[in-house]
């Protein structure tokens, strides 16, 4: 077992984002179709209760024999980074449940408010913080399949959107998926609701963002939005700060569905999609069924799609435009798809020299399709078994 410790950046008191990056191997790399994960605690300063069970978490990965936590680090990199907002947590106050001291940066932006809009509406703040320039230049650099981002001051699990886009949408097309995995980590941690104070609907629930309350330049939409991570906003405290003798029940109440959530990354389908000479294709990307939005495929040639069990169609798209699509069924295992994709001059020249197709991530009308009967598809798929 190994980790690596990682400087992601700087806050503007010039502190360092420390991110840990655990795997049983070659924990300071990206290893070819290993998925990616992340957990993010402490984006707001004064909600301290995810920083504490990130360091928890750090801790029994590194240490515990358990099978299943044996399991998970041979399978995936994990990445925790336990506070986004060191500076913050600076200005916080123990046992303050309720306050907003510490919450802002420095600089006085709320983090989870300051990342792009997708469709460019202006933030709250005209500036962009150094947090999340760091954070924005991280998940750029590294596919991550699976994410969440830990809170406190509720308690809830948070799915996207947090913002209402066209014609009032606060749905993804990743809904099913959402609502399994939120409620399956809600379900774990319901009891700890006795710790809350507030009493409303939403309280030990699965709750769209915006149906919630409704922002703009949130984490989980950008993520989301721009590279098809599965993004979460756990709000798992209604106390913001407890006091230290609450902090072990969270853990052990916590711990299983952390590490159950962090299994989700193996489920679905990942693949390769590469040409006759096993070499990625630039511009390429996938598509399950309409699902939006659709996913670039990584420099070596590798995607990652968390479904469950089901029958849809896989669609591959090389400069926006559909070149293979092929049904594909999701059963009780991970179903790997390693596509060579052989695209004659003919199919690909005369779109090479133009603009690239943007595939919006909300228009759900088919795209334009080039002729199947120029390319030739060699597919294997292997099956693994699915934790």
């Amino acid at each position: 077992m190994k980790a690596t410790v990682f400087d992601i950046g700087k806050t503007e008191g010039g502190r360092s984002l420390w991110a840990i990056a655990i795997s049983a191997y070659a924990p300071d790399r990206h290893v070819l179709l290993r998925p990616e994960v992340k957990y993010i605690g402490n984006m707001h300063g004064n909600e301290v209760v995810g920083l504490e069970l990130l360091l928890s978490l750090i801790e029994y990965l590194l240490t515990s024999n358990d099978n299943q936590v044996v399991e998970l680090i041979n399978r995936s990199r994990i990445w925790i980074m336990p506070t986004m907002n060191p500076d913050g947590l600076e200005l916080s106050r123990y046992g303050d449940c309720s306050t907003t001291n510490g919450r802002y940066t420095l600089n006085n932006i709320d983090l989870n408010r300051n990342f792009p809009d997708y469709f460019g509406t202006q933030l709250a703040s005209p500036i962009r913080a150094l947090e999340t320039e760091a954070i924005m230049s991280w998940i750029g650099a590294v596919p991550f399949v699976l994410s969440a981002n830990f809170h406190g001051g509720a308690f809830v699990i948070n799915i996207p959107y947090d913002r209402y886009y066209i014609g009032k949408q606060s749905i993804s097309s990743d809904d099913d998926v959402y609502q399994v995995l939120a409620k399956s980590y809600m379900t774990r941690i319901g009891e700890m609701s006795r710790f809350c104070d507030i009493k409303n609907d939403e309280v030990g629930t699965a709750v769209h963002g915006a149906d919630w309350y409704e922002i703009i330049g949130s984490m989980q939409d950008y993520g989301y939005l721009n590279y098809g991570t599965i993004e979460m906003t756990m709000e798992i405290s209604c106390c913001k700060y407890p006091t230290e003798d609450l902090l072990m029940p969270y853990w052990n109440v916590n711990r299983d569905a952390m590490i159950e959530l962090l299994f989700q990354a193996q489920r679905g389908v990942k693949g390769l999609i590469l040409n006759e000479y096993s070499q990625p294709i630039p511009f390429t990307q996938i598509m399950i069924d309409d699902r939006r939005p659709v996913i670039n495929v990584t420099p070596l040639g590798e995607f990652w799609r968390i479904l469950l069990p089901g029958v849809y169609t896989l669609k591959v798209f090389f400069r926006g435009y559909e070149v293979h699509r092929q049904p594909i069924v999701i059963q009780d295992v991970l179903i790997q798809l390693n596509l060579t994709i052989i695209i004659p001059q003919v199919a690909y020249v005369p779109y090479s020299f133009q603009p690239i197709r943007i595939l919006s991530a909300f228009v759900t009308n088919s795209v334009q399709s080039l002729s199947l009967s120029y390319t030739l598809i060699l597919l294997s798929l292997t099956l693994c078994t699915m934790k």
